[in-house]
């Protein structure tokens, strides 16, 4: 019996409008109807994750920022594991050399160290958000960054949650990954051709939904996960009873998980959901 339904955002709850469809949200208020939680995993921060759940009025808990913070429904942390300031350091001079741009999450919001016209640039190329870009304008982005240097962001000494490293360029970012890689306690994961996404080794989306199951007292075989992109292997490669790609999931998700659904423009969401726990046929498995 499922009593946990974890669910990606952008590619998998959201669509390319960064909105819940009226199918995926039924589906959700079904579960509530049967005292079945859900919680959110995201990268996004929270209150980027918490908006497009607040505007389909959906209350629930949410693993933000690849796991590296937990938020109960009423905006309550649970739980916190930024970067250490050393591992900040380290991957600003792995990255200095590329043309890269940052997105440095913290509990102040994103900040980048890009100029206007290099973040512009990259927004109008759909280099920069290429997932969610339909849901945006460049003012709406902008609006939602601070700019800074890396000398005034080190000098602040604000907890960094989520460093994103975006370029064009995959061979690029191949290379800064592999130099990553030699760097101990970072976890690296990508929810696009064009990002990496960088938290300590503690904040990946798996070991918080353990953390968070183990702490609400369910059992890793009574938790559905569904997700869509490289930054959902860590939830979605353990032993769950159900682990769920989307259509428009990477070849990566897809071999890694249990099954297959729509696409997130065709509500695999809730058709996962209906499919495994709503239906009558789950109701007798």
């Amino acid at each position: 019996m499922i009593r946990l339904v974890a669910s990606d955002m952008d590619g998998t709850l959201l669509n390319r409008y960064g909105k819940i469809s009226p199918l995926n949200v039924a589906a959700i208020q079904a579960l509530a109807q049967r005292n079945i939680e859900l919680v959110v995993c995201t990268g996004r921060n929270y209150e980027d994750a918490y908006a497009p759940l607040a505007e389909a009025g959906i209350s629930c808990d949410i693993i933000c920022m690849n796991g590296a913070a937990v938020f109960d429904r009423n905006g309550k942390k649970l739980r916190n594991q930024p970067l250490l300031e050393s591992q900040v350091t380290s991957i600003l001079n792995i990255c200095r050399p590329y043309p890269v741009i940052f997105d440095f999450m913290t509990e102040e919001g994103s900040y980048t160290t890009a100029s206007r016209e290099e973040l512009k640039n990259s927004f109008e190329n759909k280099v920069f958000l290429s997932m969610v870009s339909d849901e945006h304008t460049y003012e709406t982005i902008e609006s939602r960054f601070k700019f800074t240097t890396e000398e005034s962001l080190l000098r602040s000494a604000m907890n960094i949650y989520k460093m994103s490293v975006v370029h064009e360029n995959q061979e690029v970012l191949e290379q800064i990954r592999a130099l990553l890689e030699k760097e101990n306690g970072i976890s690296i994961a990508s929810s696009a051709p064009n990002n990496l996404e960088l938290t300590h080794e503690k904040a990946q989306k798996g070991s918080a939904l353990m953390e968070y199951a183990i702490k609400s007292k369910i059992h890793p075989r009574e938790i559905l996960a569904i997700g869509d992109s490289e930054n959902d292997l860590s939830m979605l490669s353990l032993p769950f009873g159900y682990t769920i790609a989307m259509g428009n999931a990477s070849d990566l998700i897809k071999q890694s998980t249990r099954l297959t659904t729509r696409t997130n423009e065709e509500d695999g969401v809730a058709f996962a959901i209906e499919a495994l726990i709503l239906s009558e046929a789950a109701a007798v498995c």
